[in-house]
């Protein structure tokens, strides 16, 4: 074989097996279940069997997971769970997680959730612009943190 042979060859098999490996890893990983409303999904992750188990006995179980950790219209939705997969998949793969902790990004989105399903509740609440969320004082209100 030629080096031109080899190197045409070298493109078509090195993209093939990355697809293939991605592929592999979406499946075995379970990502397609991301892609859904259902609050099982989560459980895919150990790390995260604790936070289910306490969200199924919560009075916010009638809301999936979706409902107060991703934005509700659909570009953002998309946008935000393919950024927490992806770093959820990283930190998996790199680290050793043993607790989630939301970030600053995914509390602003929690923190939309609660005000939005909550809005007639909230709209005579007004914290003077102390930077409290809705979080600090009524911790574990979805699940335990």
């Amino acid at each position: 074989m030629n080096a031109r042979r080899i190197v045409k060859a070298l493109f078509i098999i090195t993209p093939a097996i990355l697809i293939g490996l991605c592929g592999y890893t979406f499946f075995y990983a379970k990502g397609y279940s991301y892609l859904t409303d259902n609050p099982k999904a989560c459980m895919n992750c150990h790390v995260m069997r604790a936070f289910y188990t306490a969200w199924e006995v919560s009075s916010h179980r009638s809301v999936s997971c979706n409902g107060c950790h991703v934005p509700h219209d659909p570009i953002r939705k998309y946008l935000v769970k393919a950024d927490n997969g992806f770093w959820h998949s990283f930190a998996f793969t790199f680290e050793n997680v043993q607790v989630f902790r939301l970030k600053p990004r995914g509390q602003n989105v929690v923190e939309e959730n609660c005000i939005r399903c909550h809005s007639m509740t909230v709209s005579t609440v007004f914290h003077g612009g102390d930077g409290k969320r809705c979080f600090d004082c009524h911790r574990g209100e979805g699940h335990a943190f």
